[in-house]
């Protein structure tokens, strides 16, 4: 039954005195009915008294927490983003201390003992198999003593991380340069830039956020400015060293505890990996096999900055630094493959691009967006823009609200991402709760006389984050748990990997361009230098990656209890990436993967990716706009959440096992 209005968005004018109440009310709440759980006696233990109950709590519940926690990373308020903090961190350790209810652990298992789960709605038989998994991977079956310590690590672990991040996003160290010493940079580049007049010299500011750290390391013909630049950027966050080695060893004695080897084998069990070895085997295979390409490539771009320090009169130290490759990798563009990042943003204006790729969407997975008019919409800031999604194949339904928070800010979340800030699930009524997802980015501000640009890594970054977007609005699953992105952490990426390749198929590159100015779509000689230049320098591009995977396991695999983890990154950044760190910096400090849920999951990044381009390659090629595909594709993979397992999601859409072939064919360019 197609609904005929949508429901109410979200109240964006909270204030801080309102974020800690609603937080103090979910605890409340939360509170209220796990006693009630937890006191029943063995004759009361009933689906109705513990399932129910338990299911509707966290239905309701899940979107007001997530909402609190977004606003620290994405309100302009200074008071609501420090109660969101705050609140983030109260909750978190409530959590942990619900989690850790011994009463609970026992009235719940006493129940599944009693009970064929087989004969229980499979959603609810599988919330209880995951409940039961966390209480035993939470150490509820220990003795009191032990648990109380892994009570007390949690709640240790937790703060240090919140930490972590809070000095992450409010990170604001800046370094100054001369127009001279900007050479390369274009007048709306250096329009967008705040001034300081020092010694009578007019020096611009630049900040450590990707809009001004990238242009400046892929066009600025002064080596010591990107140098100078690249340093200060990898020395950010000093203060989140110590936070950083003191969770890996808080991580590695909570793991000890619950008798795994490692923090990682902990992580990896409910990982469609499974074990360390695995995860292991797979990056340093692609290592190994990608060494030899990735020297080559070094030296092409060794031979470019040769040949350039020769021509403007400089000395050449043989050497290709951190703050060179970004720098002569888009010469190499430039000059072997005609790819003029600077030429192909005037096609991909952000307004435009957005259009054009929800129609894209559209088509493909059978949707209807509607922007809501701005003096409609309720937002949290006047920047950010809001949609309505619909379902065009089905019932025509209300799917579900996409918020889209686009521009740089002060102490805004310094990246690109996908919150989500309400799961879909069905109330106790039959209806549909629908969903709301924001995509926060940074991209380029637009000016008086000119739209934001996009370079084309910026529109495949586009393409990928509403990807995820997509997953939360096109979730169909009863519970709250299992919505959306909330599948394995290293299949999450999957779905949205795969959609970036709409980003390097000709058909689609055609109709997501036109020219800000005159609207002509984009030449197919350009499509086709574009197409072609995707794999240039994959072998470097995918050692890095590698790098971050291998330090991540390292981290989490090592019993080395004073590890040095300054030293570790950048000794393995050398020998992995083949391009040393630049010296006396701390990379780390600021890798916040590592703080923000994907400790021991680096790698999932680039294990996903297997699977997203067996998806795309086997499915999606032929035709890239198949609505029939494309459908497949949102029943079978996007509607499921994590109410099946992905492994099972991959096989039910693909028709057989998934293979590697694809991804070593056309992403790394290795035939197996």
């Amino acid at each position: 039954m197609a609904q005929v209005a949508p429901p109410p968005t979200l109240d964006f004018s909270i204030n801080a005195e309102q974020v800690e109440q609603i937080t103090n009310d979910i605890i409340a709440a939360e509170l209220a009915i796990n006693d009630a759980v937890a006191s029943l006696k063995p004759e009361e233990r009933t689906y109705e008294n513990i399932v129910t109950r338990l299911v509707r709590a966290e239905n309701e519940l899940a979107g007001k927490a997530q909402l609190v926690s977004s606003l620290s990373q994405i309100s302009p308020d200074a008071a609501v983003r420090e109660a969101s903090v705050a609140a983030e961190t109260k909750y978190d350790q409530f959590s942990i201390e619900q989690s850790m209810r011994h009463d609970l652990y026992v009235v719940i298992s006493d129940y599944m003992a009693k009970t064929d789960l087989d004969t229980l709605a499979y959603e609810d038989a599988r919330f209880l198999r995951r409940l039961e998994r966390s209480y035993r991977r939470n150490g509820l079956h220990l003795p009191e003593d032990k648990r109380n310590e892994l009570k007390e690590i949690r709640k240790q672990l937790s703060e240090k991380c919140i930490e972590f991040n809070k000095n992450w996003a409010r990170e604001s160290s800046t370094v100054k340069f001369t127009k001279d010493e900007l050479e390369g940079l274009d007048d709306d580049f250096l329009g967008g830039l705040k001034t300081v007049e020092e010694d009578g010299v007019t020096k611009y500011v630049l900040t450590m956020k990707y809009p001004d750290v990238r242009p400046v390391l892929k066009l600025c013909k002064n080596e010591n400015t990107r140098k100078v630049h690249a340093t200060a950027y990898e020395s950010r966050n000093k203060e989140n060293i110590v936070l950083l080695e003191e969770a890996v060893k808080l991580r590695r004695k909570a793991a000890k505890i619950l008798g795994y080897d490692s923090h990682a084998a902990y992580v990896l069990e409910i990982k469609m990996a499974k074990e360390v070895d695995a995860v292991n085997k797979f990056l340093n295979d692609l290592t190994d096999k990608l060494h030899e390409p990735g020297l080559k490539e070094i030296d092409e771009l060794k031979e470019l900055k040769k040949a350039e320090k020769a021509e403007r009169g400089e000395e050449y130290d043989g050497q290709l630094n951190a703050w060179d490759t970004s720098y002569y990798q888009r010469i190499l563009l430039e000059k072997e493959y005609s790819v003029d990042q600077e030429l192909i943003k005037q096609y991909f204006s952000l307004e435009a691009t957005i259009q054009k790729m929800l129609e894209i969407y559209e088509k493909v997975l059978g949707l209807k967006f509607v922007k809501v008019p701005a003096d409609k919409a309720v937002v949290w800031h006047p920047d950010v823009q809001l949609y309505e999604c619909w379902d065009a194949v089905e019932d025509k339904s209300f799917s579900g609200y996409m918020y889209l928070d686009l521009f740089p800010r002060d102490n805004k979340y310094p990246h690109a991402a996908c919150f989500p800030l309400q799961p879909s699930y069905i109330d106790e009524n039959g209806e549909r709760v629908a969903p709301i997802a924001a995509m926060v980015a940074n991209f380029t501000k637009p000016t008086a006389d000119k739209p934001s640009l996009l370079k084309h890594d910026e529109v495949v970054t586009l393409f990928h984050e509403l990807g995820h977007v997509m997953h939360h609005l096109c979730s169909r699953t009863k519970l709250a748990r299992f919505h959306g992105t909330s599948v394995e952490g290293d299949f999450v990426e999957a779905p949205s990997q795969m959609l970036e390749n709409w980003c390097y198929d000709p058909k689609s590159l055609k109709y997501l361009t036109a020219h800000f100015k005159t609207g002509e779509p984009i030449s197919d000689e350009i499509i086709d230098r574009i197409v072609k230049a995707k794999n240039v320098d994959a072998a470097m591009h995918n050692l890095r990656q590698l790098f971050f995977g291998i330090y991540d396991m390292t981290l989490h695999t090592s019993e080395d209890e004073n590890l040095d983890t300054s030293k570790l990154y950048n000794d393995l950044r050398k020998k992995i990436s083949l391009v040393a760190a630049p010296e006396g910096t701390y990379g780390q400090a600021a890798f916040g993967h590592l703080m923000g849920g994907y400790d021991a999951g680096y790698y999932g990044y680039m294990w996903s990716k297997v699977f997203s381009s067996d998806m795309y390659f086997s499915k999606f090629e032929i035709d890239t706009l198949s609505p029939e595909v494309g459908y497949s594709y949102r029943k079978e993979i996007l509607e499921k959440g994590s109410s099946r397992d992905g492994m099972d999601l991959l096989k039910a859409f693909l028709g057989r096992e998934p293979s590697s072939d694809a991804f070593m064919r056309e992403d790394i360019g290795i035939a197996n």
